[in-house]
């Protein structure tokens, strides 16, 4: 990677959140829901409060019934594992995590254990430096909901097969590698680095990739891609900085004119479905995207979502009543 590119080649922009700061994907995720189903999803709860993250006193958590966590979710309960893939300098990896940590704050048995990964070892090592532990182990500003999780930021090259593979077998600390780990991420983000590993690895790369990820997941996958334009914005930018350009064409990269639909071909083919909410305001079906005009897609595996808790039995049982209304 050379630094006259400036993450126009690679995606590894040193600023990024300066112009992306992470509530603006979090707020989206938030306004549409998705972010409460995955929170219902991993925390097996079918209580309303806990899967908005809301945080109760003392005194209504000992009137209120404790939800009922289905062990056979996970062999480890007490551990939820989030890996986020093109993580940056982990500013977004780590926002994801505090959202997940408002259910944990309530449930003191349950830990979130966070692996992010990045082709720029010099934005890892930023997201070490802000992120690490102190020796007294808190993160940062000594907060009560650091307790509830950790982190764990490593340089991968990610159009790799192996790296990717041994860097999650690592994470888990995998005596043998395996066709398909025991041990897997209850949920893993890919945001905005699809075009990235399509641009260097071309379609069936991309298609490996996105196996991989699939792989090593066992229940969400939450995924926002690049749409075709941006591969054109790409070399534009690179061209005003005189640059070499990027050969981005649809003759060699064929799935990037109807990247977001090939995407979710590739996905529902390995074994996950589109989370898909009822919503009642015909205004609202687009609430997933960005600002930015990136659609965030919310997969589930098929065999989780049969066992999922009652929020997800809610929204299975809505969108049943709809296509049998149709």
């Amino acid at each position: 990677m050379e630094a006259e590119d400036k993450g126009h080649r690679h995606g590894n922009f040193s600023n990024y959140y300066h112009f992306h700061p992470p509530q603006n994907r979090l707020q989206v995720l938030e306004q549409c829901g998705l972010m409460a189903q995955i929170r219902c999803g991993l925390f097996g709860s079918n209580d309303k409060l806990s899967c908005q993250g809301d945080i109760e006193t003392s005194a209504e958590q000992s009137r209120r019934k404790k939800p009922r966590i289905d062990d056979s979710l996970s062999t480890d309960c007490k551990d939820i594992y989030y890996c986020d893939l093109g993580c940056n300098e982990g500013d977004l990896t780590m926002a994801m995590v505090s959202c997940l940590t408002k259910c944990c704050v309530n449930n003191t048995k349950q830990t979130i254990k966070c692996l992010g990964l990045d082709v720029d070892s010099a934005l890892i090592q930023r997201a070490n430096d802000k992120f690490s532990r102190n020796n007294d182990g808190h993160v940062g500003e000594n907060s009560e909901k650091d307790k509830y999780h950790t982190q764990v930021f490593k340089a991968c090259n990610l159009c790799s097969d192996l790296e990717h593979n041994n860097a999650c077998s690592a994470f888990f600390d995998n005596k043998q590698q395996e066709p398909k780990p025991k041990q897997m991420f209850s949920l893993t983000s890919i945001f905005s680095t699809t075009m990235w590993i399509h641009i260097h690895s071309g379609d069936d790369g991309l298609t490996r990739f996105l196996e991989r990820a699939c792989g090593w997941t066992k229940q969400f996958l939450l995924i926002e891609p690049q749409h075709s334009g941006c591969y054109r914005k790409a070399n534009v930018r690179l061209r005003k900085m005189g640059r070499p350009e990027i050969d981005v064409s649809s003759t060699r990269l064929k799935m990037r004119n109807d990247i977001e639909n090939e995407i979710e071909k590739v996905v529902l083919g390995l074994g996950f479905q589109r989370v898909t909410l009822n919503v009642e305001d015909e205004g609202q079906q687009q609430g997933d995207k960005t600002a930015w005009n990136r659609t965030l897609q919310l997969y589930e595996r098929k065999q989780v979502t049969t066992q999922s808790s009652g929020c997800n039995n809610d929204r299975n049982k809505k969108l049943s009543e709809g296509k049998t209304s149709n």
